[in-house]
């Protein structure tokens, strides 16, 4: 197969990975609308750090940058606390 074929195929998995992704991530954002009503407070950084400590293991386990793990989900609890603001979170 040639290279040019092989990276069209390569970049089509990418693509389904990245639709997969984008669908877990509704799945997420859902729940987090669902927790709103039980949070009694915006931010809870215990939470926080146990989410990211958790997932900075894993990535390890998969082989996978644990520094890449960690600013990306740094940037999803960002855009979740984000997100609750913008639907108007009281606390």
């Amino acid at each position: 197969m040639a290279l040019g074929g092989q990276l069209v195929i390569l970049r089509r998995r990418v693509d389904a990975l990245d639709r997969r992704i984008v669908r877990l991530l509704a799945a997420r954002q859902r729940l987090v609308a669902a927790i709103k009503p039980f949070k009694t407070r915006l931010r809870d950084t215990r939470r926080e750090a146990i989410i990211l400590r958790s997932v900075v293991r894993q990535a390890g386990r998969e082989g996978l940058d644990r520094t890449f793990v960690g600013e990306v989900y740094r940037a999803l609890l960002r855009s979740s606390r984000s997100f609750l603001r913008r639907r108007h979170f009281i606390v």
